[in-house]
């Protein structure tokens, strides 16, 4: 491990945190730190299926730290509720915004901070040089997806952007995270046919059965006509367990003939299957988990209201259900593939090579 490098990321997570609980002055809004709260009034309110909630009226006491009346003292009242859904709970230290002598919400980029700066620590501490380049990577892919929706407000084709960003994905993740080689290659053409065919498939299907199936309560606030963002949604969404399925399989594969040149393409074979098995249902449970806790606020919040869990999973959760189904056809299909792909680039190098 180069201990200048983890010096010097330790050395910048804690300028920047800093900096960050002291950059007040950066805000045109009035930022208060709480220094006391009060609570001077609880009252209890009721739905009609008799479930109860706590309100509180608290009085919230703190300094100005930005702006011509830094360091004048402030009290304002703020309501506050027991679930948090639509309010805030603050504790005395925080920093909030205040608007028109009230309480707008909280500073919240002193705690981003510090996650970031922990992600960052424990990606080198356990990637070292690979782990920096991910995250390079995903800071890459993330202004890719922000150019891509400024090219949606202009009116271009959101499937057209998202195949297009897609591509860019796969060698920006695959190329700056494991570098410009052979295994690399292979995962790159492993996803590229494998979404190629799962789109296909999948745009075949939803034609047939025409969205049949599928409720769009949870998107019903969109202004444009779901068969707009469906499609780019469920692509995307399979993309990145499509590449890690393409790049474990290859890795595997690759590493395999390294150990042993004379390894034969059935031994290859076999091993990469048994290998797909042991990945297939790990990846298809994290699809599954990822889309779950999506939808979990809502979930709870149906159940808290007297939906039934049937009539809460017809109704708001088949389109979850639909990108889990997806993408877990997209892992399912990805390693036939990567392994077939694996085998003849790789193995047919290693022989050239020999």
């Amino acid at each position: 491990m180069n201990k200048k490098v983890l010096f010097l990321i330790i050395l910048l997570s804690i300028s920047a945190i800093v900096f960050v609980y002291n950059d007040d002055f950066l805000y045109s809004k009035t930022i208060m730190k709480i220094t006391n709260i009060e609570t001077i009034e609880t009252d209890v309110s009721s739905n009609p299926l008799g479930l109860e909630e706590e309100h509180y009226t608290k009085e919230i006491s703190g300094i100005i730290t930005n702006g011509t009346h830094k360091g004048e003292k402030l009290t304002l009242d703020y309501e506050e509720t027991f679930s948090s859904v639509v309010t805030e709970k603050y504790r005395v230290g925080d920093k909030v915004f205040v608007v028109s002598n009230e309480i707008d919400d909280l500073k919240r980029d002193f705690y981003l901070v510090i996650l970031a700066s922990v992600f960052v620590l424990f990606m080198f501490l356990v990637g070292q040089y690979r782990g920096l380049l991910a995250i390079l990577s995903v800071i890459f892919n993330s202004l890719v997806f922000y150019f891509g929706l400024i090219l949606y407000q202009n009116h271009m084709n959101l499937t057209l952007i998202c195949i297009v960003e897609s591509i860019i994905f796969m060698f920006s993740s695959l190329f700056i995270a494991n570098g410009i080689n052979k295994k690399s290659m292979v995962a790159i053409l492993s996803t590229f046919v494998s979404m190629t065919v799962l789109f296909i498939l999948t745009f075949v299907l939803i034609k047939c059965i025409d969205y049949s199936g599928i409720n769009f309560n949870e998107i019903s606030f969109i202004t444009v006509p779901y068969a707009d963002v469906i499609l780019p949604g469920l692509f995307i969404g399979a993309l990145g367990a499509v590449m890690d399925v393409a790049i474990t399989i290859a890795s595997s594969i690759g590493e395999l003939i390294e150990k042993d040149s004379k390894i034969s393409a059935k031994a290859l074979n076999k091993s990469g299957k048994e290998i797909g098995k042991d990945i297939m249902s790990t990846m298809i449970n994290v699809l599954f988990f990822t889309y779950l806790c999506s939808g979990l606020p809502v979930f709870v919040l149906a159940i808290r209201n007297g939906f039934s869990i049937f009539n809460y999973i017809s109704t708001n959760f088949s389109l979850e259900l639909t990108r889990f189904l997806v993408g877990s056809i997209g892992i399912v299909m990805t390693i036939p593939i990567s392994i077939f792909i694996a085998i003849k680039i790789l193995k047919k190098g290693s022989e050239i090579s020999e």
